[in-house]
């Protein structure tokens, strides 16, 4: 009997095998659109400072190529932009058909879709992405404080820009790039600074223990100078003159130059604001309704040579 079984299964798994082989299809699509020197994921991407790049695009087709379109393309989500130029009728409709793309003026990414369409009416598309080599790393909008009511007073330039607060910035010693405090640097009246880590001590801050030094300095860039510098080309910010400063009042559109051991940027101030919180002291106790400032930043930040 189990013999029996055995032989029965064995059949019911090689008819189940056949079947599947049998019903497997193979598609191959009427229209093949090819980028030259281009992998699977058709991403390209081009050296620092590279700010051209030339698509070498072939089409094929065994149902003819009728009309080609290109357009721009989302290089985050892919989704299909405005037409580039006009679309191409061809009459008569053709076999297989090669043209190439410039890319121009590459400071961020680029994509674009090609959209054939063939004599049956069927669209056929595919994505080219050219990504740049970053020389310059911009930051994201940021919030920074003073205090702790809300975010923290230490800021870190990678990942698109974080603020951390005292519980979590122990974890990230080595990425902290500068802090923000509350101080009294001409005469009584406290201001909002922007704080080399390593001397919050010192001026008699909430610290963390092995924050590195930061210096800074006010510059003579607005926000139009700040926005040109591209992301391919950090020369602006390497030419400028080593920052002295530890501590330095934060005031609204302004742009300050900083410098650590490892990085060298830019912090623009969009929002200077006065706020009251709960807020966290150096013992470790809190207090109800105190005074703290508020910052929106971006930087742009270059790795030091």
């Amino acid at each position: 009997m189990k013999k029996l079984i055995k032989i029965f299964l064995a059949a019911l798994i090689f008819v189940t095998v056949a079947c599947d082989d049998t019903n497997k299809v193979d598609y191959v699509p009427p229209v093949t659109i090819a980028f030259e020197n281009v992998d699977e994921s058709n991403i390209v991407v081009v050296d620092k400072g590279v700010t051209t790049y030339t698509a070498k695009i072939n089409i094929e087709s065994s149902t003819k190529i009728r009309s080609l379109a290109l357009y721009e393309a989302d290089v985050k989500t892919g989704a299909k932009g405005n037409m580039i130029g006009n679309d191409t009728l061809f009459n008569p409709s053709l076999d297989s058909y090669s043209f190439e793309f410039d890319f121009t003026g590459l400071t961020s990414n680029k994509a674009i879709l090609v959209e054939v369409e063939d004599d049956n009416l069927m669209s056929f598309s595919k994505k080219l992405l050219v990504q740049i080599t970053k020389d310059v790393f911009e930051s994201g909008i940021v919030t920074i404080e003073s205090s702790e009511a809300f975010f923290g007073p230490y800021f870190g330039s990678w990942l698109g820009g974080r603020s951390y607060i005292s519980l979590e910035a122990p974890k990230y010693v080595n990425e902290i790039d500068f802090s923000f405090g509350n101080l009294a640097l001409n005469g009584t009246d406290t201001v909002a600074a922007l704080v080399s880590p390593d001397k919050r001590e010192e001026l008699g801050l909430p610290f963390i223990a092995n924050l590195k030094a930061c210096t800074f300095e006010l510059t003579t860039l607005n926000k139009t100078d700040f926005d040109a510098i591209p992301a391919t080309d950090g020369a602006a910010i390497r030419a400028l003159a080593t920052p002295t400063k530890t501590a330095i009042q934060a005031e609204v559109s302004k742009v300050y130059a900083y410098e650590n051991d490892t990085d060298k940027g830019l912090i623009y101030i969009g929002v200077v604001q006065n706020k009251k919180g709960t807020l966290k002291q150096q013992d470790g106790s809190w207090i109800e309704n105190q005074s703290f400032h508020q910052l929106k930043i971006i930087t742009k930040t270059v790795a030091k040579e």
